[in-house]
């Protein structure tokens, strides 16, 4: 189930984060565009805050696999619509908009919500196994994808990543992912097995309960911060590596070595969680990148230094979307887990557009990207401490109520 779920998301939407810094200068080779303008495209996330409500509640209803599924083919054909698309930014922002609003059922909030339905003790480790399919598909994906690009052009790339959904994801969701409810009453298990299983998955607060509560909001607002550095160096980091002397090779080995961090990171912190109160290794998570983010802007282009700054930088996924997942099963239940997913999702649309736009027009701006990289150090560290405000885990998590 974790090895489903993570190839699923790994091949989703939530890949984009990682190589969509590849496009950037064949976009602006090939177009004329400029960073700036090439960076608006990412204000698209905005659609997920209308969406990602829907999203949620029909995940509630009628289950992760059937809409993971749809939602991955729809996802393959707007890259192939990328891949087709005119020398148009309206067509570019347009066709980014579908791929939010089309490909948001190939995110975490659905394959996690399925992984959460099997695990309860090791439900942070198990969360970070999975989440790890996002990292371990980038660091496999990004140095291929950097010689597709390079060879057969940005059209290339996005072709690539349509043939990454149809081929790989399709087929593993089909046949391996299954909420655990519902996998018991397709094979028949005993009604005392299936009730059990139910009354688990309905433990917890309503989305409108949630919305009351003072932790919602602060761990809205931690994702939002982290969420806009994260988006924000990760979408500029081929481009920030590059103009600092790095070759546009290394720089793409980077990405992956970046993919790998996060990686590593997820497994450490979602291991960490289980065992500890969740908030102290998502802070240290959180504020750990504010170290890379300084090395970043000071490294001048010294491979070493650089190497360092995106394994800092790649621990804050570790405490971001994936103890995100953790948080809402711990702090408000499986009841409504979809929908209190997709609300707290609009805080992650939201940090999305803030991050990468912020960052390209502060370059338009300034020439450079010092002041970017200081306005997310600090976000990363009030993000950090934001966390640490969530209280003691609600009184539902407690032996009586596992499974």
């Amino acid at each position: 189930m974790v090895l489903a779920a993570g190839i699923g998301v790994g091949c989703g939407i939530s890949l984009q984060q990682y190589v969509g810094s590849l496009f950037v200068k064949a976009l602006q080779a090939d177009l004329g565009w400029s960073r700036g303008k090439i960076a608006q495209a990412q204000g698209a996330a905005l659609a997920a805050i209308f969406v990602a409500p829907i999203l949620g509640w029909l995940i509630d209803k009628v289950g992760v696999r059937p809409v993971a599924m749809v939602s991955i083919v729809l996802l393959a054909l707007v890259y192939l619509g990328l891949a087709a698309m005119p020398p148009s930014l309206g067509a570019f922002y347009g066709l980014f908009a579908l791929l939010v609003i089309l490909g948001c059922g190939t995110g975490p909030i659905g394959y996690t919500r399925a992984v959460n339905t099997w695990f309860e003790k090791g439900r942070g480790l198990s969360l970070g196994l999975t989440l790890t399919g996002v990292s371990l598909v980038a660091a496999l994906s990004a140095p291929t994808l950097s010689f597709v690009i390079a060879h057969h052009g940005w059209r290339g790339g996005y072709a690539a990543l349509a043939a990454l959904s149809l081929v790989v994801a399709l087929p593993t969701v089909f046949f391996a992912l299954w909420e655990r409810p519902r996998l018991l009453a397709k094979q028949g298990a005993g009604e005392i097995e299936i009730a059990a299983a139910k009354r688990v998955a309905q433990i917890g607060l309503t989305a409108g309960q949630t919305l009351k509560t003072g932790r919602f909001w602060i761990l809205a607002l931690a994702i939002l911060l982290a969420t806009a550095g994260l988006t924000g160096v990760i979408s500029q980091l081929q481009p920030i590596l590059t103009d600092q002397g790095l070759d546009a090779g290394v720089a793409g080995w980077m990405l992956a070595l970046l993919a790998v961090s996060v990686m590593l990171g997820r497994i450490v912190v979602g291991w960490a969680v289980d065992r500890f109160w969740a908030p102290i290794p998502a802070a240290i998570a959180l504020v750990l990148p504010a170290l890379g983010v300084g090395l970043l802007a000071i490294g001048h282009g010294q491979w070493p230094l650089a190497v360092l700054a995106v394994l800092l930088i790649g621990a804050a996924q570790g405490g971001e979307v994936d103890v995100a997942a953790f948080f809402v099963a711990r702090y408000f239940g499986m009841r409504s887990y979809g929908a209190v997913y997709a609300l707290l999702g609009i805080a992650i649309s939201l940090g999305v557009p803030i991050g990468a736009i912020g960052f390209g027009a502060l370059y338009d701006h300034d020439g450079g990207y010092g002041r970017a990289l200081a306005i997310a150090a600090a976000g990363f560290v009030a993000s950090g401490a934001l966390i640490l405000l969530m209280g003691r885990y609600p009184q539902w998590n407690t032996p009586e109520t596992k499974a």
